[in-house]
């Protein structure tokens, strides 16, 4: 579950513009563009402009977002639905993201705020639970609050949202990534009055260490339910016949694959197709591109010390070996081939230097978000009622929980229970 709620958390504020690489075309803060969209415009496209409500539907008594494209037969083309015009590039959609997709897979595409929004079933679940949380906040708020409007109702929730969200990746998702068991706090006004408290333009480096591909296990489950990749990508019907709660609970008892080089799934390093180079290739294109510096380079950066060989950085010998031919000298191995080859014990999930970059950018991206700031992190903006759900949520547990029509056989969580 960690590796679907990393990808569906990182591809709201690391959005590759495919025109330049290069270029990051986020909105450069954490405000839930996946399920509100990254302007205006396509926020107006996805509400519903009633009650402060998401657009949403009900799928065998369980709400999910509305569907993106018309009702078709088999064969015909995909039509956007009018209602969605200018939501998404149609032929980024088309060409690109369903290039693979069983066609019996696209008509169950839902409307959401980014383009990868349907691409894994990781992503769907967590814009469905969202998407479920905003339409409950809105109803709580418009109960409590008859005087308000649509537009006033919409603007709170989302205020609260975005804040749940913050509180989750400081409080599960960073503390998961920490080598170490305590408690930490997403606490407001930290950021206000220090020397980092401002808008975290994001660091090329940070979109390209995140490319973890070698969490992505080669199944989820086992005998004949098990999921393969196929399965797990562009695969919303999958969704909605099992359920949020029965997926969520099986994606949460999966253990990932372990971060490192050498263990990227093969479906992800194909090159069958010289038109579609593996992820890793794009990787190491961009980072030669953006001309980075060292890998030894980094670890001076942040006060690490420089390696003197390879056998400092990994006690692999085919890794040693393989790098000692690709670059002759330790000064010479590029960065992201380094965090990813840099040995690390079984208490961490990743190698220091990673570990150091990761934490630096998460906290500097959540704590310095406006809406913690102190003159904004108040009943005015979220509402008392508002402030009360944020100091009660302390996991995603309790916020799948609360939108659940079967609670007690969830499990969710980035620990599985199983050994």
């Amino acid at each position: 579950m960690f590796m679907f709620f990393a990808q569906w958390f990182t591809d709201s504020f690391l959005r590759t513009s495919l025109q330049d690489y290069r270029k990051n075309e986020s909105n450069h803060e954490i405000d839930l563009c996946q399920i509100y969209g990254v302007n205006v415009d396509k926020t107006n496209l996805l509400r519903s402009h009633q009650d402060g409500r998401l657009k949403s539907q009900l799928i065998g008594g369980q709400e999910y977002p509305a569907f993106l494209f018309e009702p078709r037969d088999a064969g015909d083309p995909i039509v956007f639905k009018p209602e969605f015009e200018g939501l998404h590039d149609e032929q980024f959609i088309t060409d690109l993201i369903l290039r693979s997709a069983p066609e019996d897979q696209t008509a169950t595409f839902f409307a959401v705020g980014l383009e990868h929004g349907n691409s894994t079933i990781g992503n769907t679940i967590m814009n469905v639970v969202f998407l479920r949380e905003h339409n409950r906040l809105a109803g709580m708020l418009a109960a409590e609050n008859p005087e308000w409007d649509d537009a006033r109702l919409f603007e709170t929730a989302r205020n609260i949202m975005i804040v749940l969200l913050l509180k989750l990746v400081v409080e599960e998702y960073i503390t998961h990534i920490g080598p170490f068991e305590f408690p930490i706090e997403a606490v407001p006004f930290i950021a206000d009055e220090e020397r980092w408290n401002r808008t975290n333009w994001c660091a090329i480096e940070f979109n390209l260490l995140y490319r973890w591909h070698p969490l992505v296990p080669d199944t989820i489950g086992t005998g004949p339910d098990q999921l393969t990749p196929p399965d797990f990508r562009n695969n919303n019907s999958l969704v909605i016949s099992e359920g949020i709660e029965a997926l969520i609970t099986r994606c949460s008892n999966e253990p990932a694959g372990k971060i490192g080089l050498l263990n990227t799934p093969s479906f992800l390093v194909d090159r069958s197709s010289p038109e579609w180079p593996s992820v890793e290739e794009v990787t190491v294109a961009l980072m030669r591109k953006a001309r980075l510096r060292s890998f030894n380079d980094y670890r001076e950066a942040y006060g690490l010390g420089r390696l003197a060989s390879f056998e400092e950085l990994t006690a692999n010998t085919e890794v040693q070996e393989r790098l000692e031919t690709l670059y002759g000298d330790i000064d010479k191995l590029e960065w992201y081939v380094g965090i990813f080859a840099e040995d690390y014990p079984d208490y961490m999930m990743m190698g220091q230097l990673m570990t150091y970059m990761v934490a630096n950018d998460a906290f500097t991206q959540a704590l310095t978000n406006p809406l913690l700031g102190r003159h904004v992190f108040n009943e005015a903006t979220f509402s008392e009622l508002g402030m009360r759900v944020i100091k009660e949520t302390r996991s995603l547990q309790q916020i799948v929980t609360r939108n659940s029509t079967s609670p007690d056989s969830l499990y969710v969580s980035f620990r599985a229970t199983t050994p």
